[in-house]
């Protein structure tokens, strides 16, 4: 696959189905269009909860942790469509995966950790790598070392753009990979200690 996003047109983007390999998933946007500040699972949990209790608010906009169903579509077949036309503008950072306890043909394993309930898109490091320059653009390496996501920015005239840095750190993945792993290896042990 060497385009997993495409823009449509101005509040519409599509991302590809083969980022899982299903044709119902859900759309996750993180809340810090920076990326996460630390990997403190209790802090997250707690702003969740207050993300949730918020989510109906009449001036709410998407900026929390939310996670939005998307079924293939129709007018695009082997592409979710998001529509942004309620999103305010600014900077997103955004994923996509299964329904909780899925597992994707093309994701991550389910594992017993915070947000391992979920399959996430898994490619290989040549894939990653051979991807188009303009599809690099759109990725974005989380601060806290625990992978990549998609990140974009709709500008005040509605303008749907790549907001990623993808091309700084992607021919340096394989090594970048090896502290994504030690991350998930010290997650998966506090997890073990707990249990």
């Amino acid at each position: 696959m060497n385009k997993f996003i495409k823009i449509k047109d101005k509040d519409l983007f599509l991302l590809n189905t083969e980022l899982l390999g299903l044709k119902e998933a859900q759309l996750w946007i993180g809340p810090n269009p920076d990326g996460p500040i630390d990997n403190n699972d209790e802090r997250v949990l707690k702003e969740r909860v207050q993300e949730e209790l918020e989510k109906d608010k009449p001036d709410h906009r998407i900026s929390g942790i939310e996670a939005v169903d998307l079924i293939e579509s129709e007018k695009f077949p082997n592409w979710f469509e998001v529509n942004t036309s309620n999103w305010q503008s600014g900077i997103y950072r955004f994923n996509i995966h299964s329904k909780a306890y899925i597992q994707a043909p093309n994701g991550t394993k389910l594992r017993s950790i915070r947000d391992g309930q979920y399959s996430w898109p898994s490619s290989s490091d040549e894939d990653l790598m051979n991807l188009p320059d303009e599809q690099k653009q759109f990725l974005y390496l989380e601060k806290n070392k625990a992978g990549f996501c998609i990140r974009i920015e709709i500008t005040e005239d509605r303008e749907i753009k790549s907001a990623g840095d993808g091309l700084e750190w992607i021919t340096k993945w394989p090594e970048i990979k090896k502290e994504v792993e030690e991350h998930y290896k010290e997650k998966m042990s506090l997890t073990k200690q707990t249990e």
